[in-house]
């Protein structure tokens, strides 16, 4: 699941897993709904690790625009400051232009669509809520 936050270059464009999925999708906008509703838990945990950086790994999905274009993607998050979460594109983007794989960006926390929490302490993952129902929509492609 993490493979792509570990890798040097960006990943193959076959191998991004890119789904499509209605603007108005009732599941996606519940799961985001959760995340949101959740996102307390990461911040904390955040704050109460935040020299730990090299025991834990977090990402935050959000909604990229540019003109007609939007990509939910992955950001791997070094910080959060003044209500952004700071952090590196951890996915490659198939319609967006303006920034790429491993670009620097930052996410409103108002606009954290997904979370994930990675604790290599204890071998677990928290968050992801959507996990499931993504990959479930793309095997149907």
């Amino acid at each position: 699941m993490f493979e792509y936050f570990k890798k040097k270059k960006a990943p193959k464009e076959d191998d991004n897993n890119v789904v499509s999925l209605p603007a108005n999708d009732d599941v996606v906008i519940g799961y985001k709904k959760k995340a949101q509703d959740e996102l307390a838990y990461l911040l904390n945990f955040m704050e109460s690790h935040e020299k730990d950086e090299e025991l834990f790994r977090y990402a935050v999905k959000a909604n990229f625009i540019e003109d007609d274009n939007a990509e939910h993607m992955w950001v791997q998050v070094t910080e959060f400051k003044d209500g952004f979460f700071i952090g590196r594109l951890a996915n490659e983007p198939a319609t967006i232009k303006l920034i790429k794989y491993g670009d620097h960006v930052k996410v409103s926390r108002k606009n954290v669509e997904d979370w994930i929490l990675e604790d290599f302490v204890t071998n677990t993952k928290v968050g992801h809520f959507s996990r499931n129902y993504i990959k479930s929509n793309s095997k149907q492609k």
